[in-house]
């Protein structure tokens, strides 16, 4: 595991924009297609801006998300939605998304159908794109939350429901283990207070400690 320090964000977003589009024509080349997983939240989306920009064969590119909000796809809240907005446009519109709530009404039926339309990540995902809380909480696996504790502690490939201990509280989440069988994961972090969570999440067992641990394919992209 590498950390990569950078003096801002910008000179940040310029290296990972450069390693993302690196990692998604080699998988064309390799396999036909490129597979990756975004996080949502504020901190990457101007990345996503810029990626959209980039010359890539994006009808090739098959995007999913590491985790949601279980709320309809209107709601402000909703990561996919953000993504699209951010992503989906330029070059990149020509790119397939697949998002995380088809059935606002039946949260069981929905993770039955999530996990159909994910199963072409089941069998391979080529980059993903990581995020961390405050908390030490990343994807939907959280600190302290009785869904996410099992998670942790089970060796289970799939999409699962979590609860989060801020609104929205019910969210959907891809497993660590399907995370970790990530060719390459980027962590992306910004801010002092969040490198010390990660500096010490060994020794606090939050769920970034796992990947922290177990993950020799992941990079930790950071900037003050």
């Amino acid at each position: 595991m590498e950390i990569k320090k950078f003096e801002n964000k910008k000179n940040l977003e310029s290296s990972l924009l450069l390693k993302i589009s690196s990692c998604i024509s080699d998988a064309i080349i390799k396999y036909g297609d490129a597979r990756f997983l975004l996080s949502g939240g504020s901190t990457p989306m101007n990345l996503y801006s810029l990626l959209s920009e980039e010359t890539i064969e994006w009808e090739k590119v098959k995007i999913g998300l590491v985790d949601e909000r279980f709320v309809p796809k209107e709601n402000l809240f909703n990561n996919e939605t953000q993504i699209k907005n951010n992503l989906l446009k330029n070059s990149a519109k020509f790119a397939t998304i697949f998002g995380m709530v088809y059935n606002y009404e039946n949260e069981i039926l929905n993770l039955k159908m999530v996990n159909q339309q994910y199963k072409t990540f089941f069998e391979r995902i080529d980059f993903t794109i990581l995020g961390m809380g405050e908390d030490g909480h990343t994807a939907s696996l959280f600190p302290g939350d009785k869904e996410s504790e099992e998670l942790m502690n089970t060796s289970n490939i799939g999409i699962f429901s979590t609860k989060s201990p801020s609104f929205p509280y019910n969210r959907i989440t891809c497993s660590k283990e399907l995370i970790a069988n990530s060719n390459y994961i980027a962590l992306f972090i910004n801010g002092e207070t969040k490198f010390n969570v990660l500096k010490n999440s060994i020794e606090t067992q939050v769920p970034i400690s796992y990947f922290v641990k177990n993950s020799k394919n992941m990079e930790i992209y950071y900037s003050k």
